[in-house]
């Protein structure tokens, strides 16, 4: 004997409240191990309460085969009966002298077996009795617990052919339905079939089995549901305190729409649902069971927003490029459809089931605060502010004016191009850095001033320094025979001709092209 898995059992097929029934022996044997054919299927006392109320009941039926193949089973149904009452079921069922046979082995072996259910609302019990019960020849105790029993046999195509019964007591139920079986044999074949083991199933069988459902109860009461008001779209759990809710047997209604994730307590004092959407505006709230209807709990649908609550917003801040990932905590969250920031629409939007948690992606916005608002079909609910931080870019030469000077250094450049920093700019020219101290930075941040320092005659590069980064690199010309400039004085000479005096230079100007014609 070896230990087996529960068998488990379904919940009995019951029509309604108070309905009963009965059966003495049922076999469903049908299987094709090796050459054979296993072959028995049969009820023999079977009964149902009356639907009017009463009882049913059979006696004396004796446990005959026909057709069977390899199966041979004999025994008397003693009674059956069901009965149906205002406020009480119950069935029972007697067997005597019964024996099963399959493929020449003795299966079971039974002297005796009774089962007894009976069911009033709320309260259902059931019992079983059996004398000299045996397996395979051997006396057995029997369990709610499946206990497998073996032994040899012979079946033509398999070698070392193994016979199996998978045997337990069924005694399961509610407060409101009960079903018993007093014996319960799974039967199957394993063996060799000469390239690999195999094992066939050969069905069960069933002895004694009794089964009631409670006549209907008072119906249920509903005192509380909280909270009392969520949003139109529906999603929000809410809690029902009252009596006589029923387990899997309770329906709740909001308007007549049928709310999802009916939970009820083992007590039957609550239960937990899901709201179904709904229109904004007072619904009623009814709980029903077999029983009835309680009285209606009012609920109230709020507009898509109106009852968010924000009580978390992390983090706060990021850079204007966006791609900040945002959670908000709170409630009320459930039918959100976006969040905005500053009116711009974030990505990756994602709300929890329980209307909980939001996340969300900033999109790009600029440097500064920016109003956050959940988004619902009807309306917004504003979540706080969130801070966009400015990013630093790195600068770029366009061009010097002039691009070059005297080696000994003090020529004022104008350099224009981007990203220049106000007071945190620095020049890098010769293998020197002109500090930021020194040199001068426009508000638009499109120009920037200094002095050359002394360097060697030749090109060198001109490069600039910002908190953002280090620009491009431009060419810069040191010559020897340039004086230092100065104050210049452009005086025009003639149609698009100028004159320019210039630290000791004297230029014409034509046409944007500079010569030098001479030195004065």
């Amino acid at each position: 004997m070896a230990g087996a898995a529960g068998l488990g059992l379904a919940s009995p097929a019951l029509a309604a409240p108070g309905d009963a029934a009965a059966r003495g022996v049922v076999l469903d044997l049908v299987g094709d191990p090796g050459d054979e054919s296993v072959q028995a299927e049969g009820t023999f006392g079977s009964v149902t309460a009356p639907a009017g109320g009463g009882t049913d009941d059979e006696t004396s039926v004796d446990v005959t085969l026909a057709d069977p193949e390899n199966v041979v089973a004999t025994g008397t149904v003693t009674e059956v009966t069901a009965t149906r009452g205002p406020t009480t079921s119950s069935a029972s069922s007697q067997l005597a002298d019964f024996t099963l046979s399959v493929l020449d082995v003795e299966v079971l072996d039974v002297s005796e077996l009774a089962v007894t259910a009976q069911c009033r609302a709320g309260n259902t019990t059931a019992g079983a009795t059996g004398e000299d019960i045996t397996v395979f020849g051997q006396q057995i105790t029997i369990r709610d617990t499946a206990q497998e029993f073996t032994t040899g046999v012979t079946v033509t195509g398999l070698t070392d052919a193994t016979l199996h019964a998978v045997v337990d007591r069924q005694l399961t139920g509610t407060p409101d339905n009960v079903i018993a079986i007093n014996v319960r044999a799974v039967l199957s074949v394993s063996g060799f079939d000469g390239a690999e083991p195999v094992r066939f199933s050969l069905g069960q069988v069933i002895l004694a089995e009794a089964s009631c459902q409670s006549p209907s109860a008072a119906p249920p009461t509903a005192s509380v549901i909280a909270p009392a008001s969520g949003p139109q779209s529906g999603g929000q759990p809410v809690t029902i305190t009252g009596t006589g809710f029923v387990p899997d047997a309770t329906v709740v209604t909001f308007d007549g729409v049928a709310a999802s994730d009916v939970v009820v307590v083992a007590d039957g004092t609550s239960l937990s649902a899901v709201t179904p959407p709904g229109t904004v505006g007072p619904a009623a709230v009814v709980v029903t069971t077999a029983g009835g209807s309680a009285p209606a709990l009012p609920y109230t649908y709020l507009a898509d927003g109106t009852g968010a609550e924000v009580t978390g917003f992390t983090p706060r801040e990021g850079p204007t490029t966006g791609g900040t990932t945002v959670t908000i905590t709170g409630s009320g969250f459930t039918g959100a459809t976006g969040v905005t920031f500053a009116g711009v629409t974030g990505t990756g939007f994602t709300v929890n089931p329980a209307g909980t948690t939001i996340t969300v992606v900033t999109p790009p916005n600029p440097a500064g605060p920016a109003t956050v608002e959940v988004v619902f079909a009807a309306g917004t609910a504003n979540a706080g502010t969130f801070t966009y931080r400015a990013v630093a870019v790195a600068p770029s030469i366009g061009s010097l004016v002039p691009d070059e000077g005297s080696t000994a250094g003090g020529t004022a450049v104008t350099i224009r191009g981007s990203g220049f920093v106000p007071g945190r700019t620095t020049v890098g020219i010769c293998g020197r850095t002109i500090a930021a101290g020194e040199v001068t930075v426009a508000a638009d941040g499109r120009s920037s001033a200094f002095r050359t320092p002394p360097c060697a005659a030749g090109a060198v590069q001109v490069r600039v320094t910002t908190p953002g980064g280090t620009s491009n690199e431009v060419p810069f010309s040191y010559q020897a025979d340039l004086p230092v400039t100065g104050a210049s004085l452009r005086l025009p000479i003639a149609a698009g001709l100028t004159m320019l005096l210039t630290g000791g230079l004297l230029l014409l100007v034509a046409r944007h092209r500079r010569q030098r014609l001479w030195q004065v």
